[in-house]
């Protein structure tokens, strides 16, 4: 039997099936209070995952990687090292940065998993994972009404009224924005009132990284509008660069707080990066477990 020297623990924000989650015995953080808008009390958080971790110290393990979305989508990042530092003389806890979200922060998850039950080791396995984060991105179509659509406030000449016509105007037309957040940033590529627009963009900016970077592997995700998410496949399923499916998920309530429902997106990465293993793991094993783990078609 292979010697696995670490532990996962992650939130509900990444988006895999429980199926996975349950397969390495990865704990999730628990539920913490909201407030009526669904804003996190970070303080609660910070306090779950310091009992999530010295809990896991009880039961003997002193390694342990967490696994959370970047702070500029939810606050799980900055409550994680807080809480890291807080057991440092109890464990080492890495906190691993997605610089993603969803699907994205899912995807590193998966092979980290992938890893532990290949017994790579603790700091091999780490050092896999933040490497596949940094080449990891979630393009996101939020409804109009998201938290992630609303735009920073600006001084406005025509003020609250010029606003708020502003606006009324943006309800009215349905527009939408494509969103790229990769390495912890997020961008706004487009605008538009057309789904079908945008997705076709979605694959053009995708295309554009595949000639960069290769072949990519990526993962749709919908927020409860199956419609919206045959729209977003149907400009992927194209000649014009290679990418592999990994299958599609369903975002769960702490992503749709933020992206809204009726969202759809897809997360990627380059296949080269996904697929990457450490030095030293018998071929053998390197593939059991990623074999009868590999997410295609939908899950």
């Amino acid at each position: 039997m292979l010697e696995r020297d670490f532990t996962i623990v992650c939130d509900r924000g990444c988006d895999l099936p429980p199926v996975y989650l349950e397969r390495t015995r990865a704990t999730i953080v628990g539920d913490v209070v909201r407030d009526s808008s669904g804003t996190v009390d970070e303080e609660a958080l910070t306090q779950e995952f310091e009992r999530t971790y010295r809990s896991l110290v009880a039961s003997g393990h002193t390694k342990i990687a967490s696994v959370h979305s970047c702070s500029s989508f939810s606050p799980e990042l900055s409550c994680a090292l807080a809480a890291a530092e807080a057991v440092r003389d109890l464990a080492d806890v890495r906190v691993v940065d997605s610089g993603s979200a969803s699907a994205g922060t899912g995807m590193v998850l998966f092979r980290l998993m992938c890893l532990w039950a290949d017994g790579v080791g603790f700091d091999e396995a780490v050092e896999t994972a933040r490497g596949l984060a940094q080449g990891i991105r979630l393009l996101v179509i939020p409804s109009a009404s998201a938290r992630m659509a609303r735009r920073p406030r600006r001084r406005s000449r025509f003020g609250l009224i010029g606003r708020a016509g502003a606006s009324l105007r943006m309800r009215l037309s349905g527009e939408r924005g494509l969103y790229l957040l990769s390495r912890g940033e997020l961008t706004q590529l487009a605008r538009s009132s057309d789904l079908s627009d945008l997705t076709g963009r979605l694959a053009h900016a995708m295309s554009a990284v595949s000639a960069q970077e290769g072949a990519l592997v990526y993962a749709s995700v919908e927020v409860g509008d199956g419609r919206a998410l045959r729209v977003l496949e149907k400009p992927l399923d194209t000649n014009e660069f290679e990418a592999r499916r990994l299958g599609s998920v369903r975002a769960t309530a702490d992503v749709e707080k933020v992206v809204g429902s009726g969202a759809v997106g897809v997360a990627f990465a380059p296949a080269r990066d996904y697929w990457r293993v450490p030095e030293g793991i018998p071929e053998q094993a390197r593939y059991s477990y990623a074999g009868s783990c590999d997410p295609s078609g939908s899950v």
